[in-house]
């Protein structure tokens, strides 16, 4: 056997079918979550896709349940196209396949509630480490993100885990640019990316002093981590703690990506943030403010 051979077939309005001409060393396992299938890299890699809902392995067939967002006959091919790239990498000594062929990226354009952001969800994770790059500070080490300020219209860039949000100047919209600027990061992901290394990298340990924190503060970045964040990075954004002040009953946040400058940040705080903290940590937490990053 010296190639492989992908089948995809759709099995319903939801569920569609690939299978491949040999076996893999696995059980037969169904995965929900990213969390779930972290042991098998495979099922792992679906879960960066927006629309899958849940991922059924077996050692030569995977079947996907898609969120009501896309329909399969829009999204199969550019699957079964990922799905056999991974398949060629595990495999690629007992093949002999060449490991230098492109990255195959899904790459998705995602409106946020901030109109002058738009979220771009790749199907392969981008970084362990959250990077927020505004114009006037654009010299660093990372020529990905250099190129992407090639562009006038771009005013900040902001990568976490796997998407980025892209931040235009005052006087663009995405509306004449999106479609141009997909095409131009799908291409710099497929041809100059090195997700190699991204999995090498330790993931950042955000708020690294912790420990030296009061109670308070502890419990507070815990709520922000467990229960904020991942609803607000859904938009493209993320938020930090910077500072509890106990006498004043006061949280300082940082906004950053989608939320960083976006209209509706504050009725957020105000409305979500504020009365959660003041929930989940009584008596401990009276205003919230919040600092654009």
């Amino acid at each position: 056997m010296d190639k492989v051979i992908i089948e995809s077939n759709i099995v319903n309005d939801d569920l569609v079918s690939f299978k491949w001409n040999f076996d893999l060393d696995a059980d037969d396992k169904k995965f929900n979550t990213v969390e779930e299938a972290k042991d098998l890299p495979l099922a792992k890699e679906m879960f960066y896709l927006p629309f899958i809902k849940s991922v059924s392995i077996s050692k030569n067939e995977m079947v996907l349940e898609r969120f009501d967002i896309v329909s399969w006959g829009d999204v199969v091919d550019e699957v079964e196209k990922i799905i056999e790239k991974k398949l060629q990498s595990i495999f690629s000594d007992k093949f002999k396949l060449d490991k230098k062929k492109e990255n195959i990226i899904t790459l998705y354009a995602e409106s946020t509630p901030n109109p002058k952001v738009m979220k771009f969800v790749c199907n392969k994770l981008l970084t362990k480490k959250i990077y927020e790059v505004k114009r006037d500070n654009s010299s660093n080490e990372s020529k990905f993100i250099n190129s992407i300020f090639s562009f006038d219209y771009v005013d900040q860039v902001f990568i976490n885990d796997n998407y980025i949000s892209v931040t235009l100047s005052k006087k663009y919209n995405w509306d004449s640019h999106v479609n141009n600027f997909r095409v131009f990061l799908k291409e710099k992901l497929e041809k100059e990316f090195d997700f190699s290394l991204v999995e090498k990298k330790e993931v950042e340990k955000n708020n690294s002093n912790n420990q030296s924190l009061d109670n308070v503060s502890r419990q507070i970045i815990k709520v922000i981590d467990e229960y904020i964040k991942p609803s607000v990075a859904m938009d493209g954004g993320n938020i930090l703690f910077k500072q509890y002040h106990p006498k004043k009953k006061l949280v300082e946040v940082v906004l950053q990506g989608a939320c960083s400058g976006c209209p509706s940040s504050t009725i957020t705080l105000k409305n979500g943030i504020e009365n959660m903290l003041k929930e989940m940590v009584p008596g401990k937490v009276d205003t919230v403010s919040a600092i654009n990053g």
